[in-house]
């Protein structure tokens, strides 16, 4: 299946657990970027090394893959809470 049959596939309650999980995985990507940056400047020898900045493609880089671990190891589980609940 393509990606964009399943995502033509998907209910209005798996769009909002990807939603739910995307926002999720934005909070740790942004924990993720803060703690190499904290690592990049503790290792850093030189002063006048470039800074280490960080950008949207980090951030999405990060919080990509950060929901589509996520969905897959807990979508499931919340889209049938989700049912059951309305």
């Amino acid at each position: 299946m393509s990606f964009g049959k399943w995502l033509n596939s998907l209910t209005w309650i798996d769009h909002l657990v990807i939603l739910l999980l995307f926002a999720l995985a934005s909070y740790l990507a942004h924990l993720s970027m803060k703690g190499l940056r904290t690592f990049v400047e503790k290792t850093r020898s030189s002063p006048y090394a470039n800074e280490f900045r960080t950008s949207p493609f980090m951030f999405f880089a990060f919080a990509i893959p950060y929901t589509i671990f996520l969905y897959q190891l807990v979508g499931g589980v919340i889209t049938n809470w989700l049912k059951d609940i309305i």
